[in-house]
């Protein structure tokens, strides 16, 4: 029945028809369902870790208005105040708060520091501590058996043969997505 020209094709357009893909389909589509599901799951629990240095940064935003340089006298390394600067560009802080007007330059300096230390720990112990053989398995087979049955779909094998391995994800390529807050020492 299949042996013309074309059957390959009409086969194709026949599970279609019934709501089915073929098995290429699904394989080419499964690694990038699991990683969009872990980087999904990885935004959120930052944005959440997130949550009170982004408030003690923008209290420290608010406490020196702008001039971050006058926050190098607190630093080891005066000119590190950039850091602190570069930071509060590129955090998602919402609006700005105040701080108390008893509270000093060091101490909104030190909340924020403490705070942002905290994430690091913790956001460095959840992505150590992340399974990724859910996210790494469907690269896998993807790896093993994409070719083959895309091969067997369209009956040829000119267009898999220089087909990019996938690679696998691994904790540096979360680091890289997203890093740990870099962050200056106080004096």
């Amino acid at each position: 029945m299949f042996d013309q020209e074309g059957s390959r094709s009409e086969f194709l357009k026949l599970l279609a028809s019934f709501g089915e893909e073929p098995a290429f389909l699904a394989r080419a589509r499964a690694p990038e369902i699991a990683l969009k599901l872990l980087l999904t799951a990885c935004h959120g629990e930052r944005m959440e870790l997130l949550r009170w240095p982004t408030f003690y940064l923008a209290a420290l935003a608010s406490r020196v208005g702008g001039d971050w340089p006058r926050l190098g006298e607190l630093l080891t390394v005066p000119e590190s105040h950039r850091l602190l600067s570069d930071l509060f560009a590129s955090m998602p802080v919402a609006a700005p708060v105040q701080t108390p007007r008893f509270t000093s330059d060091r101490m909104a300096l030190r909340r924020f520091l403490q705070s942002a230390e905290r994430f690091n720990r913790k956001w460095k112990a959840h992505l150590d501590g992340l399974n990724l053989e859910p996210v790494n398995q469907p690269r896998r087979e993807y790896n093993q058996f994409y070719a083959t049955e895309l091969d067997c779909a369209l009956g040829s094998q000119t267009m898999t043969a220089d087909l990019p391995q996938l690679e696998l994800i691994d904790s540096r390529y979360l680091y890289a997505r997203y890093p740990l807050l870099h962050l200056p020492t106080m004096a």
